[in-house]
């Protein structure tokens, strides 16, 4: 594992600042390799407790459990303890502030993070909005039958997968003790409408994943065309390709303290 750190301007506290932001990144991520940092301010900035930039990059990192193969952030007017920092103490964030930076999944890291809260929660959370539309619940009884879809609904042997820049979900319900019999499997094309809403371009029933790289076979849902999920306002994407088994993303977020 490597490390680096670079201060730009700032003499005092060149090694106290860079020593204490590693430590809290640290502790932000489950695991994290080649962590490299780049500083920037001038001393009478940052003994204020500001600092004008910090740029991140690093590879193979987990952060609440999501698998990220590698990372290039920038954040910016960034307000610390700075303090108490200079008297060894933690580092802590003061208020929100933007971080903008690209970062790429491999299929692997997605299939990895499906262990996580965060993802099987976002997925969950995506199937209940979907299945609320009356025509597409009506699509999916139609294809798969009655299915149990009660609020404790999990997304059983969930897996994801990425081919011919399609994005791929195959899971089975499971609600209540009950499993549905054959999986749920789907996949669609993703583009972004504006900042924080991404919509579904050409989605399809799939027979099973294997069946993404080609879909001659596949089935239109024709309810779900040009169906949108909104982010949330804190996150603003600029960038979302599938391509070669990965996932590229370039997007702001707003991390509040």
């Amino acid at each position: 594992m490597a490390n680096g750190e670079k201060t730009g301007g700032s003499r005092i506290i060149g090694r106290v600042l860079p020593a204490a932001v590693r430590l809290w990144l640290r502790s932000q991520v489950e695991q994290v390799e080649n962590l490299s940092l780049q500083i920037a301010g001038r001393d009478r900035e940052i003994l204020t407790g500001y600092v004008p930039n910090i740029a991140i990059s690093a590879q193979n990192a987990i952060y609440q459990g999501i698998h990220i193969s590698q990372l290039q952030l920038s954040a910016k007017d960034i307000r610390i303890n700075i303090g108490q920092v200079i008297r060894g103490k933690s580092l802590r964030l003061l208020q929100i502030f933007p971080i903008t930076g690209d970062v790429r999944l491999s299929e692997a890291d997605l299939n990895a993070s499906l262990s996580s809260a965060l993802l099987t929660q976002g997925l969950k959370d995506f199937w209940q909005m979907l299945i609320q539309h009356p025509a597409f619940a009506q699509a999916v009884e139609a294809r798969y039958g009655p299915l149990p879809l009660q609020p404790d609904l999990r997304l059983q042997d969930a897996q994801l997968r990425i081919a011919n820049k399609f994005l791929g979900l195959s899971f089975y319900p499971h609600s209540q003790g009950q499993t549905a019999e054959q999986p749920v499997v789907l996949g669609t094309d993703l583009a972004i409408v504006s900042g924080h809403l991404l919509q579904l371009t050409s989605p399809h029933w799939l027979e099973n994943l294997a069946s993404l790289g080609d879909l001659s076979q596949a089935t239109p849902i024709d309810s779900l065309q040009e169906f949108q999920w909104d982010l949330g306002e804190d996150t603003q994407l600029t960038k979302l390709a599938l391509q070669r088994d990965q996932l590229l993303c370039h997007a702001q977020i707003m991390v509040n303290p």
